[in-house]
């Protein structure tokens, strides 16, 4: 064999071996893009391109990141991804791609019950998801260890995960608060004494007022409406009360009285409803309401609870979310007031509030007339029952027994029977609620001893529920309160 024959076996061996190992001398260009997406195609933001113990590179947003050839082999990783290695065939391009496959988590969320909970988000790392109606969630880019499930108004559950195949079952609890009502006054001059009345007691949340049913606006507000129709008060400093309630692990609830509203509704009548007989904002017992339909009184309530959040508030509790329940057919609407159109109006602005306070970490809640657990219509003022349990986190109906009047429940006189009639109106609401969230409802503090307190107190926790006691000067029956422990 002559040395010209060995030479062109010895080239066509190499050039062979190149090919196979993906090294044209011919195609391959000194420095290529690598594209890491995941196994749907979404571009992976971050991930660790690497060489052994060399790191090369980090991928941008899209995705991309210049790389040498010379750098081949290559490892490429990224948290909640499967690592991979890859020896580019480079022939003829300068774009090459790193598929990563996803680590999934899946599983369902329920509650003690076993009733699934929706809405829950789940996080492992990088990788989040929100439970659907059945409870069920996927988290695509899943990292193994701790992962935290939260809802608003529900106990935050951390598990740890392995990173194993397979569905995860998590059990997550609502938060049974136990609250009374503080006015402003009672916040600027007692506030010391309802958090001992928390320390000493069963209770483990401040309820306070952030907006009354004057109009006034309680705190120091920046929103500028508060100016502007000379609502400001502010008798106390809400960034104070966020500090104390932190402090002794306090569930703070902010109260903002959202439609009734006569500072308001004389300032900017545009804003009102109107009364077509008198040319005025309408008026009826000294209450002044504004326009649930208008899109400026909306934003004035949403403004002011976001401020709220942001302040370190954890949940706005709106009352007189509702239309006027005595009005004559004078009143008008500036979008009109069908029984549509009523329910429709509550059922998104409380959508609308959600979709705000929930970026901001803070629950929505909603105060509903008592009656409104058992009846099937909207009570002429838009708050029907199931729609709004559909939106809200925490639903409050306000079951004073002596407000029903005769014949409610069987009786002839229902004030005379407070156990019985909270019993009967949270038997009524917790059997139609059309999903899981929490049922926190105001009991009556006004009128009676401590025995008939606690007894509403009792129907409510026989049902696992929190609850609120209401007395409108914030004078409350302490002796219907358990100790701390």
């Amino acid at each position: 064999m002559t040395r010209r024959t060995q030479f062109r076996i010895l080239v066509a061996l190499t050039l062979g071996w190149m090919v196979w190992a993906g090294l044209s001398l011919v195609d391959r260009p000194e420095s290529f893009t690598l594209r890491v997406v995941d196994d749907v195609g979404i571009p992976i933001d971050q991930a660790v391109v690497a060489k052994g113990s060399r790191q090369l590179g980090l991928t941008g947003a899209d995705g991309l990141v210049v790389l040498h050839s010379s750098d081949i082999p290559i490892q490429v990783s990224a948290p909640g991804h499967i690592p991979t290695t890859l020896s580019l065939p480079t022939r003829g391009s300068e774009t090459v791609d790193a598929v990563l496959k996803a680590r999934l988590l899946r599983g369902r969320v329920v509650d003690a019950t076993g009733h699934p909970v929706a809405e829950a988000v789940v996080t492992a790392g990088s990788g989040v998801a929100t439970s659907d109606a059945g409870g069920r969630f996927t988290v695509r880019g899943a990292e193994p260890g701790v992962v935290r499930v939260e809802r608003p108004a529900w106990e935050p559950t951390m598990m740890e995960w392995a990173g194993g195949p397979g569905e995860t079952e998590i059990t997550i609890e609502p938060l049974r608060i136990k609250a009374v009502h503080i006015t402003g006054e009672a916040v600027a001059e007692r506030l010391d004494e309802f958090v001992a009345m928390a320390i000493e007691t069963e209770l483990n949340g401040l309820m306070v007022d952030l907006k009354e049913e004057s109009g006034l606006v309680l705190y120091e507000s920046t929103v500028p409406m508060v100016e502007e129709v000379g609502a400001a008060a502010a008798l106390f400093d809400l960034d104070e009360v966020v500090a104390v309630a932190q402090a002794r692990d306090l569930y703070l609830i902010g109260r903002i009285v959202a439609f009734q509203d006569p500072i308001a509704a004389l300032s900017a009548p545009t804003m009102s409803v109107w009364d077509a007989a008198t040319n005025m904002p309408f008026t009826s017992n000294g209450q002044y309401f504004l326009d649930p339909t208008d899109p400026g009184a909306r934003a004035y309530a949403i403004d002011l609870a976001v401020e709220a959040c942001q302040m370190g508030v954890d949940e706005v509790q709106f009352d007189y979310v509702r239309f006027p329940d005595s009005r004559p057919e004078s009143v008008t609407f500036k979008a009109g007031v069908t029984v549509d159109i009523r329910t429709q109006s509550i059922r998104s602005f409380l959508l609308e509030a959600v979709a705000a306070l929930h970026p901001e970490g803070c629950a929505v809640a909603a105060d509903v007339f008592g009656f409104v657990t058992t009846a099937r219509d909207d009570g002429g003022i838009g708050q029907h029952w199931v729609d709004i349990a559909m939106v809200v986190d925490v639903v409050s109906p306000m079951i004073y027994p002596s407000h029903y009047s005769t014949g409610w429940y069987g009786f002839d006189e229902p004030g005379e029977h407070p156990g019985p009639v909270v019993d009967r109106a949270l038997a009524d609401g917790l059997g139609r609620l059309p999903r899981q969230l929490v049922v926190r409802p105001w009991l009556q503090d006004f009128g009676y001893d401590s025995s008939q307190v606690r007894a509403q107190i009792e129907m409510a926790e026989e049902r696992g529920l929190g609850w609120m006691l209401w007395n409108a000067y914030s004078n409350v029956t302490t002796d219907a309160l358990l100790p701390a422990g």
